[in-house]
């Protein structure tokens, strides 16, 4: 085992996106079809897609037949560009979006690791300790923009760094800037704002604080202006200025950075998120110098005017982590780009450091989580998972075990570990997601809302969003929040399945309704409602 490790990490370290595509395409490419489309992002962003392609909304997406201005449209662009492969379609295709994502992602991250001097073997560590994160995993096997998003954000700010700590051109540092307005065309303004200030921040520590204030910095500024105005004037010619000023500005920047009605967590959200995020490296903690704590700020001031790549990644990760942390909505994922940074650093750092104590607490939490998985198997909370929860928790408990009782640094044990989560990865997308579809996904209801619909039934969505149902019933489902107008067309004698929340049902004092489905969703709560009243007669 220890040969193959070894030569597993000749390769990668010769070959690390070649190798980190081939370990991608391993757990990815078996379960592009292996489940439904989830609650919430999932399912919306796959009618999103289909109306993209279907209905020709290139510009200002579309969502149950009404605008959809929440997402730039870049992300749907690259899936349509994944569609022209022969073979690819839908479901396919969306979670080989998150697949190719993933392989940017770590693109990135050697970037980043090679524009703050990494050798090629820390930058290949980097990767691999990139692609062991459970949480980049999991995202590997979930439909989502944010590995993309990430992925232009870190390279953003690597060709950024370059010229902010290293003084290349002016070329430089004006590709970093488009490419952080790309970002935005991904997901939003945080696109250009962290990697700017990540790379600012940087700067400013070694003291070069004349090229932060210089006129490239205008310049690069007025670069991502023109990137992101290629949305805005798209936007501007098909739903007119006003629709851009109220939905673009006002909802999805201000709005969603100052007053967010949901994921409105408290400031201390991450700190708690970030621990789990991290498995299993966050049991590198335990290999921090703790007996030499007081000495850490007068060595921290010692890398003023010149940090090192070490400091480098740690002050680009505490930037990210205090600005997310003061925005008002709060989302686990939106972690990805600490994550990436922590996992390139802890990666390099273990080529070269003795970190015994972190790989033997790495090792204790990876079987952790592996008996955590066998304990699920036998809860009632488990009944549709057992198989896959066996055999995922089967797999990380020798993990754990071999990480315990040969602790040591160096790629061969990085290439094992990598090796080893990419079969758990694949288990995991084969065998244990799938055993959530009944409970994460609209699937059945919404289909049921199809099917009615078919026997001349009337769609509606009562006080909830119709978007989730929109792309598995295969048309539009009707939006009723107005109690009173729900009950005037009751009133009318139509046919009508109605989807709602039982707590906003039983309110409703409406007679004549059968329930025909009732289910938690994941993420959602419980009592989702499927109700039909017969025509009269």
């Amino acid at each position: 085992m220890t040969a193959l490790a070894a030569r597993a990490w000749d390769l990668f370290r010769r070959y690390p996106l070649t190798f980190a595509a081939l370990l991608i395409a391993v757990q990815c490419l078996p379960a592009l079809e292996a489940r439904w489309f989830w609650f919430s992002d999932e399912v919306r962003y796959a009618e999103v897609y289909s109306n993209l392609v279907e209905g020709g909304h290139w510009i200002v997406l579309n969502l149950n037949g009404v605008p959809y201005p929440d997402k730039p449209p870049l992300f749907f662009l690259m899936l349509a560009a994944l569609d022209l492969i022969p073979g690819v379609g839908m479901p396919g295709v969306m979670f080989l979006g998150s697949a190719v994502s993933g392989w940017f992602l770590l693109f990135a991250v050697t970037r980043l690791g090679a524009a703050l001097g990494l050798s090629r073997d820390a930058q290949a560590a980097g990767v691999a300790a990139t692609l062991c994160l459970f949480g980049v995993i999991l995202h590997l096997h979930y439909v989502r923009m944010d590995l993309l998003f990430v992925a232009l954000m870190l390279w953003a700010q690597a060709l950024m760094l370059r010229f902010h700590l290293h003084g290349a051109g002016r070329a430089a540092l004006i590709a970093g800037y488009a490419l952080g307005g790309l970002a935005v065309l991904v997901k939003g303004p945080l696109g250009l704002l962290l990697p700017m200030v990540a790379a600012w921040a940087a700067g400013l520590w070694a003291g070069r604080w004349r090229p932060v204030l210089s006129l490239s910095t205008l310049a690069g500024l007025g670069v991502a202006a023109l990137v992101m105005s290629s949305w805005a004037l798209g936007i501007v010619l098909v739903e007119g200025w006003d629709f851009f000023a109220r939905e673009i500005i006002g909802q999805q920047v201000v709005a969603r950075a100052t007053d967010t009605f949901h994921h409105a967590e408290p400031w201390t959200f991450y700190f708690g998120v970030l621990p789990v995020l991290m498995l299993p490296w966050t049991g590198m903690v335990a290999a921090l110098p703790w007996r030499r704590l007081p000495r850490w700020l007068p060595g921290l001031r010692a890398t003023l005017g010149a940090p090192g790549p070490v400091t480098a990644l740690a002050l680009g990760a505490l930037v990210h982590f205090a600005i997310m942390s003061t925005l008002d909505g709060k989302v686990a994922v939106y972690l990805l780009p600490v994550m990436a940074q922590l996992a390139l650093l802890l990666g390099a750092l273990s080529l070269s450091h003795d970190l015994r104590p972190g790989w033997i607490a790495t090792g204790a939490l990876t079987a952790l989580c592996g008996a955590a998985l066998l304990v699920l198997a036998v809860l009632p909370e488990g009944e549709g998972l057992r198989a896959g929860a066996l055999l995922c928790g089967a797999l990380l408990l020798p993990v754990g075990a071999a990480l315990i009782l040969r602790a040591r640094s160096g790629g061969p044990a990085l290439a094992a570990l990598t090796l080893s989560l990419t079969a758990w990865g694949l288990a995991l997308a084969l065998v244990l997601l799938p055993g959530l579809n009944e409970r994460a996904s609209t699937r059945i209801p919404a289909e049921l809302l199809a099917a009615y619909a078919e026997r001349g039934y009337t769609p509606v969505a009562h006080r909830t969003y119709p978007g989730i149902y929109s792309y598995y019933a295969g048309r539009d489902i009707l939006q009723i929040d107005d109690p009173e107008a729900l009950k005037a067309l009751a009133g009318e004698g139509t046919p009508l399945v109605i989807a709602v929340r039982r707590a906003r049902w039983e309110g409703l004092d409406l007679e004549g309704f059968e329930i025909i489905d009732d289910r938690p969703i994941q993420g959602a709560g419980p009592d989702y409602l499927v109700l039909i009243r017969p025509p009269p007669g």
